[in-house]
């Protein structure tokens, strides 16, 4: 069975935040935060998505000035999603060391630094943390994201593990003996079995990509879009 490690938290916008930030307002960085909303859109098609681009645009996000903390945590809310997604479709695929790449592995990029800080590095040393549980634990101490959101995001990471588990215990090694499997069932057992799996879509994403983009430009918590993920 698949343990997820234990992340240490940190307290809200401790390390995990940009150097500075300007209030929303600020209309060029606002302008220039609009186009990287954007750009995370337009390349986070199917064929891009793995570690190496998550990881990239985790680094991207680290070394640019944020319009506010706000911004910030909305963004790599986005990213976060991403891995959620990357990671679920390949267990749906039975690609079991693709996925804990993500859930277990340590990933170089997020390291355990002094006092149990989470801390980013691209040098390949120290104590590597893996990328799926340490997103989760950052959005949940930065004290910005809805309670609603964050256990929408730790049922997922649930649900990607328990799926895992259930493949590997059937002796689901492949996507052809998915399809082994499933040409053995009627309709209705079909249906079933699709259930059980991750089948995860990008509506979180998109709809984080328009709350960061109107928080951007209006600076408030609405109740309708940004209030789903973003604390009044």
């Amino acid at each position: 069975m698949r343990q997820l490690a234990c992340v240490p938290m940190i307290k809200p916008c401790e390390d995990m935040q940009s150097p500075a930030q300007h209030g929303p307002g600020d209309c060029p960085l606002c302008d220039a935060w609009c186009e990287l909303n954007y750009r995370l859109q337009e390349e986070a098609v199917d064929v891009h998505l793995n570690k190496p681009f998550i990881e990239q645009w985790m680094t991207r996000l680290w070394t640019i000035v944020s319009p506010s903390p706000q911004c910030f945590w909305l963004f790599l809310a986005r990213i976060n999603e991403l891995a959620l997604l990357c990671t679920s479709r390949y267990v749906d695929f039975c690609e079991f060391c693709a996925a804990d790449e993500f859930l277990v592995e340590p990933s170089f990029l997020l390291l355990q630094g002094e006092g149990g800080r989470t801390t980013l590095s691209r040098e390949k040393s120290g104590r590597g943390l893996p990328l799926v549980p340490c997103l989760y634990d950052l959005l949940r101490g930065s004290g910005y994201m809805t309670e609603e959101y964050l256990l929408s995001v730790y049922r997922r990471i649930q649900r990607i593990v328990q799926v895992a588990e259930m493949l590997e215990s059937l002796g689901i090694g492949s996507t052809d003996d998915i399809s082994m499997k499933l040409s053995c069932m009627d309709v209705d057992e079909r249906k079933d079995f699709r259930s059980k799996l991750c089948l995860f879509d990008r509506k979180t994403f998109n709809e984080i990509g328009r709350a960061l983009h109107l928080f951007m430009h209006l600076g408030n918590v609405d109740e309708k879009y940004v209030g789903k993920y973003l604390r009044g």
